[in-house]
């Protein structure tokens, strides 16, 4: 590596990004809610592509005694609290 160019497979190699399940899909831990696909319709009734993306943040949750990092849509968190409360 001293000094050369990496191919690109070394480099995949170096950051782990040939390595499968190293980027995930935007999904919610709970419910499992992902991006759905639709329509942009305008006036003339045109369709363009769009995206629907759920509200997901990182909250930390507690299982049992230990405190654990999830991805949750924010109706999944509001459900939780309710249920706690």
């Amino acid at each position: 590596m001293c000094g050369r160019m990496l191919c690109l497979r070394e480099q995949a190699e170096l950051w782990n990004y040939s390595k499968k399940g190293i980027c995930k899909m935007a999904k919610c831990a709970h419910c499992g809610k992902t991006t759905t696909f639709g329509h942009n319709r305008s006036f003339s009734m045109r369709a363009t592509n769009r995206t629907f993306k759920p509200n997901l943040q990182k909250v930390t949750v507690y299982e049992g005694d230990r405190k654990v990092k999830k991805v949750l849509c924010a109706k999944c968190i509001r459900t939780m609290t309710k249920t706690k409360a």
